[in-house]
């Protein structure tokens, strides 16, 4: 994809085609330099960046190798130095704050500083480590959404997606000869396991969708599960074409096992720990059942 964007020639004539004055500003300054497609410096730039097919000069920040785009830190970082969205929720608000230099009122900002937050009530982003326009091209598994304005300033909304794995759940796999076991740990703590019987009939982003219903470090525990064994069936996932599901609420954990018309069990789904809340066993649930329907 093209990401050098060149700047254009200034018309030899100046904007009004009679030529350049000594007053004009545009005779000393011209139009300015290359820019980069990978360096935005607003929202709508952010967007272009997504596919630079679409960009155009003007938003984006400089070329720093003059067009030599092979070899570039600037396009070899985003391979290599993604960016991690430092909060564990479904979406994060990025708060936009101008950086303008001191005793010049009169002048634009000189940059940009970006703050990641849980949401618009959030009000204690400071203590994280701010970003610039560079890190947040460089976001893996997250989608870019609308913009954002309320009466503290502008911001942007950024919605995670099954590609990339809650913030702090560590997820293993060990191999069997008859299954696969899959583990989930958040906190160095056990907070689900899922069997799947033989190879796995589930794509990678499963796993990535369990995690993003697993509990914080709070609820990562070996206390009994807060749920109801009569909360069972209201927890129980529709079943997905040959395939059933059914829950068991046990004391200290809760089973979710998806069993097909042969009948044998396809997957099963041990979650425990005290932060497992309905609705977190019923997303999970979904989730698992949202990936065995596909297969």
């Amino acid at each position: 994809m093209p990401i050098y964007l060149r700047a254009p020639e200034a018309a030899p004539g100046g904007p009004d085609g009679k030529g350049w004055n000594r007053l004009s500003l545009g005779a000393h300054i011209g139009t300015g330099g290359d820019q980069c497609a990978l360096r935005p410096r607003s929202w709508g730039a952010l967007v272009e960046a997504q596919d630079t097919r679409r960009a155009r000069w003007g938003g984006h920040g400089p070329c720093i190798r003059r067009g030599q785009c092979d070899g570039c830190p600037v396009r070899e970082a985003l391979n290599t130095r993604c960016t991690v969205v430092p909060v564990n929720a479904p979406q994060a608000l990025v708060r936009v704050e101008p950086i303008f230099p001191p005793g010049l009122a009169l002048t634009g900002p000189a940059g940009y500083r970006l703050w990641v937050t849980t949401g618009p009530e959030d009000r204690d982003y400071r203590n994280r480590q701010p970003w610039t326009w560079d890190d947040a091209v460089r976001i893996p598994g997250w989608d870019l959404g609308s913009m954002y304005y309320d009466e503290h300033g502008d911001g942007f909304w950024l919605k995670r997606t099954t590609r990339v794995p809650a913030l702090g759940c560590v997820i293993s796999t060990r191999a069997r000869t008859s299954f696969t076991r899959h583990a989930f740990r958040v906190a160095r703590c056990g907070v689900a396991l899922l069997h799947c019987s033989g190879g796995c009939a589930h794509s990678p982003e499963l796993l990535n969708a369990i995690s993003h219903a697993c509990p914080g470090p709070e609820g990562a525990n070996e206390d009994c599960v807060p749920v109801h064994w009569r909360q069972a069936q209201e927890m129980t996932p529709r079943p997905a074409g040959s395939t059933r599901f059914g829950v068991d609420v046990r004391a200290v954990s809760v089973k979710i096992v998806a069993v097909s018309d042969a009948p044998y069990e396809r997957a099963r789904l041990t979650l425990s720990g005290s932060g497992w809340t309905a609705d977190r066993v019923r997303a999970a649930g979904e989730a698992l059942r949202a990936h065995l329907a596909d297969h």
